[in-house]
């Protein structure tokens, strides 16, 4: 099995969460012990205004399909 970065699995699994229509204590409930960086992008997400979320989200969805690129190239 390949290695995992459990942090990075943990804030793609919030980013799709919230992709999906999860909000605020639903992106973090499925996960037992979220990282602070799990828990740091779920709080951004929180953010009161939309444009500031769209960004947060945009950031990191970009780099989810990036290291998803990666991975396939290999």
């Amino acid at each position: 099995m390949a290695n995992v970065d459990i942090a990075a699995f943990q804030r793609a699994f919030v980013a799709i969460s919230y992709l999906v229509g999860r909000r605020d204590a639903e992106l973090l409930a499925p996960i037992r012990s979220p990282s602070d960086d799990a828990r740091l992008l779920a709080r951004r997400l929180g953010h009161p205004e939309r444009e500031r979320r769209a960004e947060v989200l945009a950031r990191e969805l970009t780099h989810l399909a990036s290291t998803i690129e990666a991975r396939t190239l290999k």
